[in-house]
C-alpha cells in the first residue's frame, strides 16, 4: 500500500517502486524467518540471521533475483500485442538458471569442505596421538582470521591450510610418527622434513598455491629457532603465524585418544603468552586471547598486521580519529558556503565584473603558496590540536565580521579569502598529518580514503546547500541573503573546533622544528621525492580539464550547456566519492603501484572522452575516468604521509598541498590556452593532451610501483622471497 503512492505517473516510478518492493521482501521475509526460528530452537535471533543469512552477498544476491520483479512487469505491461506473455516465461528460465548456478556453486563448495575435512581425517587416523587435530585446528585458524579482519576468502584460505597442514606426515615412517618415547636427533630431522613434503605437494595444484607457504613455515618461530627455514619475525608468513598458534593451541588442549588433555584452554591461553614475541607472533596471540575473553598483551611496539580494515573498523578502534573525520565532514560542508557567498558578492557588487571574481581566486591561490612556502613547518613546530581549535576559530570569527566589511567595501572579500585560504593552508596539512597519530599504521590508507570520500561528499552537498540557501533566503525576502551563508559556515567552523579540541592528541610541537624552510626539508627525503613529483605532474595534467570541460559541454550541447556542464560534474563528483571509497579496499593503497593505477584509468578513459560526442557516453567515460583520479589521490596522499615521520609531517603535507596547488593553476593557464587556441576542438585536443601525459604518468608509477601484499603471507615474506639466488637467506 505504502510502495502504491509512490508516483504513479513519473517515468522513474517503476525503478523507485521495485527497489523499495525488494527492500521490504528481503527484510520482512528475512526478519520473519530468524524470528520464528530463534523461537523455535531457543536460540538468539541475532545469532539466527548471522548464521542463516550470512552478510552481504546473500542479500545482495537475493535482491538481484527480486528486482526481476520489475523487469518482468515492465515485459507484460508495456509490449503491444501482448508478446510480453510469450517473453515471461524466458525470465523465469532465467532465473532459474541463475539458482541453478547458485545451487551448483553451493553444493561444490559443500563438496570441497567435506573432501578437506575427509583428508584431514585420514591424516588423524594415521598418528595415533591425534583424533579430530586438523579439523580443529582448521577451525580455529579461520576464526583467528576473522578476528584479525582478514576477508572471507583469507580466512577460508586458512582453514584449507588448516585441514592440510600436517600432510607432509604421510611421508614419515610410522615407527618414527607413532613412536612413545623421544625421537633420537636422526628421526627428528625426518619428522622436520614434513612441512616441506606437505607443501611441495599442495604446490603442484594451482587452486591451492596459496595455501603451499603457509604449510611450508608453519612451524617456524618469532625468534627463528623454528624449522624448516629458520625464517624470524615479519618474515614468516602471517597466515603461517596463525596456523602455529592454532596448532600449538589445540596440541596442549585437545584430548586425544590415549590420554587427556594436558591443559584447560584458559592455561594453554596463558601457556602460549608467555611465549608471545619469543615463538608467536604477539598479535596472533592476543587474537586467542580475545577468543577466550582476556585482555590483550601490554607490549608497545607491536608488528604490522596485513588485515582488511573495513571503515566501521577504523571509526569504532580509533574515537578520536573519528571526532576529526567529523569535525572535517562539518567544515567541509560549510566551505562551500563561504566559497559562493564570496563570488556572489563580488560578482554582484561589481556589476557583473568576471575580472573581479578572478581576483577572488588569484588572491585564495597566492595565500595557499605562500603560506605553504613560508610557513610550512607550523604544523610539526606547534601542537596540531592548539593550532587547528585557535585557527578553527579564528576563521569563525571572521565569518561573522565579514558581512559588516562588506557593507564597508565590497573589496574587503579579497583579503578576507586571503586569510581564510591562509588558514587553510595550515589547517587542511596539519589534519592531514595527524592521521597516522590516530590509527593503527595497517589503517593510515584506508583513514585517508575515507577522509578524501567524506571531503568530496560534503563538498557536494555544501554546493546544493549553499543554492538553496540562497533561494529560501530570497523567497523568504532576508535583505543580504550571502549574509546566511557567511553565518552558516562559521558555526561549522566553530562546530569543527570543538570537535577537534575533545580529541587528546593530534601530534605536532616538535619544538626543534623551524617554522621555515618546509620545501628543502621535505626534498631532502629521498622516500617522499618520487610521490611529490608524481603529485605535481598529475595535478598539473588534471586541472587541465577545468577549464575543457566546460568548452566540452557546450560542444556537445551548444543550447544547453550550462545544464550539460552541471550533469557533468555532477558524475565527476559522484566518481570521485566512489573511487574514494573503492581504494579504501586496496591491500596497499599507500604504495606507487596503486597511484599508477590510478592514473592509468583515468588517462585511458579521458582519451575516450575525445573520440564521441554523445553526452551519455562522454558522462560514463567522466565517471570512470574520475574513479581513477580518487584512487591516484588517496594513493599519493597515503604513500606520503607514511613516508614521513612524526616530526616532519606537517612540512612534508604542506609541501605537498603547496605543490599541488602550484601546478593545478599552470595546469589551468595551459588548459584554458588549449581550449582557446583550437577553436572548436580545443576541449578535445586538451583532454587529448592531459590523457596521453597521465597514461605516461602511470606508467611510469606502476613500474616504480612496489608488489600487492598477500594478506596472509606479508610484504617482508614477498621482498625475501624476491631476492637473488646468491643473497643471504631470508632468516638473516
Amino acid at each position: 500500500m505504502l510502495v502504491a503512492y509512490i508516483a504513479p505517473s513519473s517515468p522513474w516510478s517503476l525503478p523507485v517502486k521495485t527497489g523499495a518492493y525488494v527492500l521490504m521482501s528481503v527484510a520482512v521475509n528475512y526478519l520473519m524467518a530468524a524470528r520464528a526460528l530463534s523461537f523455535v530452537s531457543r536460540t538468539s535471533f541475532w545469532a539466527t540471521l548471522e548464521q542463516n543469512v550470512g552478510g552481504l552477498p546473500t542479500l545482495t544476491s537475493t535482491a538481484i533475483l527480486n528486482f526481476s520483479g520489475g523487469i518482468l512487469y515492465l515485459v507484460l505491461a508495456k509490449t503491444p500485442d501482448n508478446i510480453g506473455y510469450l517473453m515471461a516465461p524466458a525470465l523465469f528460465g532465467f532465473i532459474l538458471a541463475v539458482r541453478g548456478n547458485v545451487a551448483d556453486a553451493q553444493r561444490q563448495t559443500e563438496l570441497k569442505d567435506q573432501t578437506l575435512e575427509l583428508a584431514a581425517q585420514a591424516l588423524d587416523a594415521r598418528d595415533r596421538y591425534t583424533e579430530s587435530h586438523s579439523i580443529r585446528v582448521a577451525e580455529l585458524s579461520g576464526r583467528l582470521g576473522e578476528h584479525l579482519d582478514l576477508g572471507g576468502r583469507e580466512c577460508d584460505l586458512l582453514r584449507t591450510a588448516g585441514s592440510l597442514h600436517d600432510l607432509g606426515k604421510i611421508g614419515v615412517r610410522d615407527d618414527i610418527l607413532n613412536k612413545p618415547g623421544p625421537l633420537t636427533d636422526e628421526e627428528w630431522e625426518v619428522m622436520r622434513k614434513h612441512p616441506d613434503i606437505g607443501a611441495d605437494m599442495i604446490g603442484q595444484h594451482s587452486a591451492l598455491t596459496e595455501v603451499a607457504p603457509l604449510v611450508r613455515y608453519h612451524h617456524e618461530r618469532w625468534d627463528g629457532s623454528g624449522y624448516p627455514a629458520g625464517l624470524k619475525g615479519e618474515v614468516i608468513p602471517f597466515g603461517a603465524r596463525i596456523l602455529s598458534v592454532a596448532d600449538s593451541f589445540d596440541t596442549i588442549t585437545g584430548t586425544r585418544l590415549y590420554r587427556r588433555s594436558l591443559m584447560t584452554p584458559l592455561e594453554g591461553v596463558e601457556d602460549i603468552s608467555r611465549r608471545a614475541g619469543q615463538w608467536y607472533d604477539p598479535n596472533v596471540v592476543d587474537a586467542l586471547r580475545a577468543l577466550h575473553g582476556m585482555e590483550p598483551l601490554p607490549l608497545a611496539d607491536r608488528p604490522h598486521v596485513p588485515r582488511r580494515i573495513t571503515a566501521w573498523n577504523v571509526l569504532r578502534v580509533n574515537p578520536g580519529f573519528a571526532r576529526l573525520l567529523a569535525a572535517i565532514s562539518i567544515s567541509g560542508l560549510g566551505d562551500p558556503l563561504t566559497q559562493v557567498a564570496a563570488l556572489v558578492s563580488i560578482y554582484a557588487g561589481t556589476g557583473g565584473d568576471t575580472l573581479a571574481v578572478a581576483v577572488a581566486f588569484i588572491a585564495q591561490a597566492a595565500a595557499t603558496i605562500v603560506m605553504s612556502v613560508a610557513l610550512g613547518g607550523i604544523a610539526d613546530r606547534f601542537p596540531r590540536k592548539r593550532l587547528v581549535v585557535y585557527l578553527e576559530l579564528a576563521r569563525a570569527a571572521l565569518l561573522i565580521a565579514t558581512p559588516f566589511l562588506v557593507a564597508f567595501s565590497i573589496w574587503m572579500v579579497v583579503p578576507v579569502l586571503f586569510v581564510l585560504a591562509a588558514i587553510n593552508s595550515v589547517v587542511a596539512p596539519a589534519k592531514q598529518a595527524a592521521v597516522p597519530t590516530l590509527v593503527a599504521p595497517g589503517q593510515v590508507g584506508k583513514a585517508n580514503a575515507m577522509v578524501t570520500a567524506t571531503m568530496t561528499a560534503c563538498g557536494t552537498l555544501g554546493f546544493g546547500l549553499a543554492g538553496a540557501t540562497l533561494a529560501l533566503a530570497q523567497q523568504i525576502g532576508i535583505p543580504h541573503p550571502t549574509t546566511v551563508l557567511f553565518i552558516g559556515d562559521a558555526v561549522t567552523f566553530a562546530v569543527a573546533a570543538l570537535l577537534v579540541a575533545g580529541i587528546p592528541n593530534l601530534g605536532g610541537g616538535t619544538t626543534t622544528m623551524r617554522v621555515t624552510g618546509a620545501w628543502r626539508r621535505t626534498w631532502a627525503l629521498d622516500a617522499v621525492r618520487a610521490h611529490l613529483t608524481v603529485g605535481a605532474a598529475a595535478a598539473f595534467l588534471l586541472a587541465m580539464s577545468f577549464p575543457a570541460l566546460l568548452a566540452l559541454a557546450y560542444r556537445i550541447e551548444p543550447q544547453a550547456g550550462g545544464a550539460t556542464y552541471s550533469a557533468l560534474e555532477l558524475v565527476l563528483s559522484a566518481g570521485l566519492l566512489i573511487g574514494s571509497l573503492v581504494v579504501g579496499r586496496s591491500q596497499a593503497i599507500g604504495s606507487m603501484r596503486t597511484a599508477g593505477i590510478g592514473l592509468l584509468v583515468t588517462g585511458v578513459f579521458a582519451l575516450a572522452i575525445t573520440l564521441t560526442s554523445e553526452v551519455l557516453i562522454v558522462a560514463a567515460a567522466l565517471f570512470i575516468a574520475s574513479l581513477g583520479n580518487a584512487i591516484y589521490w588517496v594513493a599519493n596522499q597515503t604513500a606520503l604521509v607514511e613516508a614521513a615521520d612524526a616530526s616532519n609531517r606537517g612540512s612534508v603535507m604542506a609541501t605537498r598541498f603547496s605543490l599541488v596547488q602550484t601546478a593545478s593553476i599552470a595546469g589551468v593557464a595551459v588548459g584554458g590556452f588549449v581550449t582557446h587556441s583550437f577553436g572548436q576542438n580545443g576541449p578535445l585536443v586538451a583532454y587529448g593532451v592531459l590523457a596521453i601525459g597521465l597514461i605516461l604518468l602511470g606508467m611510469f608509477a606502476l613500474a616504480a610501483g612496489r608488489r600487492t601484499v598477500n594478506p596472509l603471507h606479508g610484504l617482508q615474506y614477498e621482498e625475501a622471497m624476491l631476492r637473488p639466488a646468491g643473497a643471504s637467506s631470508p632468516a638473516d
